[in-house]
């Protein structure tokens, strides 16, 4: 058996398309997606019907979840989430009922019988939160302390939201991550996937393919303006460009601690400001 898993694509659909182009020259019997393959990316809808025509095989990842929430909720955001979930408020507005709907029935894990009664667990993050990842330099005692109740022999561990790229044999299991399709942020900005294959034993590689990055940023700068998808895509521009992460998650945590914040609409100028002053400060690193 032979399988392909993909995560954390983003609505970069050029990335999407040049990453599936390779599994097909493959002759894989399955295409795993774990999760994140919306947000952040200028084609939601286009990316969110390729995922469909794939197959069940599917996982809701953490920023789906947040597309689900703001299209329920946009009324209810005030200072600074109403600006930091702009991304995702834009992308609800995007997808009819029915998309929305889909994403709402897509489970958060799936496991998968494997030949020679092996297994396959898919997640998003870890088998206990979607937004615990699983990176390159992950300790035993923080393996052991993820996966307690969860090591079973001969098991592929499948998952993604890090965007790192991992393939570590351990208790018995293969524990991997699929890297990002989309947003690669290893400091190689190629989109990466998984192919794992059972030959007695779960054995997997990490596969990196080019794509038309330039596309990408084209699509950015048209699609998610910033009086719509907001100012915060620039921090997506500059990690597809430079295949580097340009310490999004550090910066919602500054942002958020700032404690003072303007009503809208100058939330959006406030916000840009602190982009901007924040990728400053990275570049001068």
């Amino acid at each position: 058996m032979r399988i392909a898993a993909i995560s954390d694509i983003h609505a970069n659909l050029p990335a999407l398309e040049a990453v599936l182009e390779d599994i097909a020259r493959l002759n894989c019997d399955r295409v795993i997606v774990a999760g994140d393959f919306i947000n952040f990316g200028p084609w939601p809808i286009e990316t969110l019907k390729l995922i469909r025509g794939l197959g069940d095989l599917v996982i809701r990842g953490n920023h789906e979840g947040y597309i689900l929430s703001q299209s329920e909720n946009q009324a209810d955001l005030i200072p600074p989430y109403r600006v930091l979930f702009a991304p995702s408020c834009w992308t609800a507005s995007l997808l009819s009922p029915q998309e929305l709907a889909w994403l709402a029935a897509l489970p958060e894990k799936i496991q998968v019988n494997g030949p020679d009664d092996s297994e396959i667990l898919v997640v998003h993050g870890s088998p206990r939160n979607q937004i615990e990842g699983i990176v390159p330099w992950i300790s035993e005692e923080k393996l052991a302390e993820i996966f307690e109740g969860e090591i079973m022999p001969r098991r592929l561990v499948i998952s993604g939201h890090t965007h790192r790229p991992v393939i570590r044999p351990w208790q018995g299991m293969l524990i991997t991550n699929c890297g990002s399709v989309g947003i690669s942020i290893d400091g190689d900005w190629r989109a990466s996937y998984l192919l794992a294959e059972w030959d007695g034993e779960w054995k997997a590689e990490t596969r990196r393919v080019t794509y038309d990055r330039e596309k990408t940023i084209k699509g950015l700068e048209r699609n998610c303006s910033p009086n719509e998808a907001g100012p915060f895509m620039r921090l997506v521009k500059h990690d597809i460009r430079t295949g580097k992460s340009w310490g999004i998650g550090k910066f919602n945590q500054q942002y958020l601690q700032l404690g003072e914040y303007p009503p809208p609409p100058h939330d959006f100028a406030h916000l840009d400001e602190a982009i901007t002053q924040h990728l400053s400060r990275q570049a001068g690193v």
